[in-house]
């Protein structure tokens, strides 16, 4: 009887080697290859994807000062992080709110059409907690009814919040006036959107320890359209056409946009060693308090002369200042 070609511990190393990879397995026909055949990207094979890199920058700067708010104005610690930006029609984003969620109703000056801030019920639970250390309409929130005043009441004042840290975030980009104009209770009762109208939806997860709830930001395209270019990181091409329907738009808002006025009816000039010097009772002398300088958002516009009209400090326009130059 011959002896054996592979004695057992033989036998047993190969078989480890085999399991473990360390030994490559050859057929008679030698090595077997997986027929790979080659992938060519056409032209139109790109992957685009509508993220909108610059706004989701401007989200976590959103995210970060009304975590700060809570912090310092309702006193709770809010950990706050912004979702993707999401397209989709109106209907389809009304479909992802509880039953029971506030709708803020605002506008943004020079922009068009209303956007919507929406705070689910468990948020304004939240928030009504932080307010006033209660626990919120439990009853409303369970039944999915309705709110109550004060529910309603915090809703608004954090909304007016958010609208405030909107108008600083956005300021690089575009300086807007927003305000609020309504707060309605669910989606249905929001005029000025249709279902099929596409909208840009911004929603930010709120975590109140191991409460986890949310607000969203609705953005309608209609309303945000020439700031589209700009939320996606692209250099804005100039369109002619485009340009003179943005600049009709801002002309036709422009008249209805609130601006501060102040009124400057005397000035004087002192050294500076004198102003330091100023003690309780000193008098400052300054030139003709009769004649008043009205500033519109701190822009010198018109020349008047102070007086009194009906018990009440006022101005009498006098003429316009045609080159507005700052007040010395």
């Amino acid at each position: 009887m011959s002896e054996p070609v592979l004695t057992d511990d033989e036998k047993n190393a190969l078989l480890d080697g085999v399991s473990s990879g360390a030994i490559e397995v050859h057929s008679g026909d030698g090595q077997k290859y997986a027929d790979v055949q080659a992938f060519e990207v056409g032209p139109h094979a790109r992957i685009r994807k509508n993220s909108y890199p610059r706004l989701q920058v401007l989200n976590q700067q959103l995210a970060t000062r009304v975590s700060n708010y809570c912090g310092t104005v309702l006193n709770c610690e809010v950990t706050i992080v912004p979702d993707p930006v999401s397209i989709r029609s109106y209907g389809d984003h009304c479909g992802r709110f509880p039953d029971l969620s506030a709708v803020s109703v605002f506008e943004a000056a020079p922009l068009e059409g209303p956007g919507l801030i929406v705070l689910e019920a468990s948020a304004i639970n939240e928030l009504v907690e932080a307010f006033f250390g209660g626990t919120g309409n439990e009853s409303a929130t369970k039944s999915g009814d309705t709110f109550s005043a004060g529910e309603l009441a915090v809703c608004r004042l954090f909304s007016n919040a958010i609208l405030s840290m909107i108008q600083e975030v956005w300021e690089p980009i575009v300086e807007i006036a927003a305000d609020r104009k309504s707060t309605e209770i669910g989606t249905d009762l929001v005029e000025g959107i249709g279902d099929t109208d596409t909208v840009i939806g911004s929603r930010f997860e709120m975590n109140f320890g191991e409460t986890h709830t949310a607000f969203s930001l609705l953005l309608p395209l209609a309303m945000i359209g020439p700031l589209v270019p700009v939320f996606d990181g692209q250099k804005r091409e100039r369109d002619a056409a485009e340009d003179a329907r943005w600049e009709k738009s801002i002309k036709h808002s422009l008249p209805d946009a609130v601006v501060k006025m102040d009124a400057v009816v005397g000035k004087a000039r002192l050294p500076l060693g004198s102003i330091a010097g100023l003690q309780p009772g000193d008098v400052i002398r300054i030139e003709d308090p009769r004649n008043a300088i009205v500033l519109a958002g701190s822009v010198p516009v018109l020349q008047g002369r102070f007086g009194v009209l009906a018990d009440h400090n006022a101005v009498e326009a006098t003429g316009w200042i045609d080159t507005p130059t700052s007040i010395n």
